[in-house]
């Protein structure tokens, strides 16, 4: 009967030791372990991290977009080319308005010009640009294509300086800027067209018109030395 006892009180003990132990516990949760914040931590950082995803992912399918797309609103862009193939878009952009610059710039020249010899250089360059033209407007038309109905900011802010110019100063500045530097931007981007776009009708059209540009380059090189 003594043996039972004994395991009685061990037990008694036991549990004592137990409820005292459990009595001096720290009941109180440690930052660490608080479910709530700990979850609400992990959302917020989700977020964060998909937010940065979803905004680094629109910046490359901008980057990517702009490269190809022709720019919806050019005039309020210059007609600089972007690095890479050459698209037939932005080919067909930068050739309507470049074109329809320089016919706008030539025909100022023909009334603003005082040498008789740039006047005709200014016609020539009208009826050459308006044929080049009009038929570009056909080959765009026939693929379902649209062109800007404005000129390009930097087109325009050439034709307001040409404007501000008279006399022998507007002769010079014209066959400078027009007939040469714009010429040369011409004949660089159409020899890219011949050899890059995609499609075969821009591409021969490109190619058909390249000597004409060379020859007026030709043309306004001479008049620009025999103004020295």
């Amino acid at each position: 009967m003594r043996r039972p006892q004994v395991v009685d009180r061990r037990q008694m003990q036991v549990a004592s030791d137990t409820a005292a132990r459990v009595a001096n516990l720290d009941w109180t949760v440690s930052p660490r372990r608080r479910p709530c914040r700990c979850r609400a931590a992990r959302r917020t950082m989700k977020k964060m991290l998909e937010t940065r995803s979803r905004a680094l992912m629109l910046v490359c399918l901008a980057a990517l977009a702009g490269g190809c797309a022709a720019p919806e609103n050019p005039g309020m862009t210059p007609t600089t080319l972007r690095p890479g193939g050459l698209q037939d878009p932005q080919f067909v952009t930068a050739a309507a308005g470049n074109g329809r610059y320089e016919v706008q710039a030539s025909r100022l020249a023909m009334y603003r010009a005082a040498s008789p010899q740039v006047r005709s250089y200014a016609q020539m360059l009208v009826d050459h640009h308006t044929r080049a033209n009009n038929e570009l407007m056909d080959l765009v038309r026939a693929r379902g294509m649209r062109l800007p109905g404005v000129l390009p900011r930097d087109k325009g802010a050439k034709l307001d300086r040409l404007a501000s110019a008279s006399g022998g100063e507007f002769d010079r500045m014209y066959i400078r800027i027009v007939g040469i530097e714009d010429h040369q931007a011409d004949i660089a981007l159409f020899e890219r067209a011949s050899r890059e776009l995609r499609d075969p009708e821009l591409r021969a059209w490109a190619s058909k018109t390249l000597p004409a540009l060379r020859s007026h380059l030709d043309a306004a090189q001479s008049l620009g030395s025999a103004m020295r």
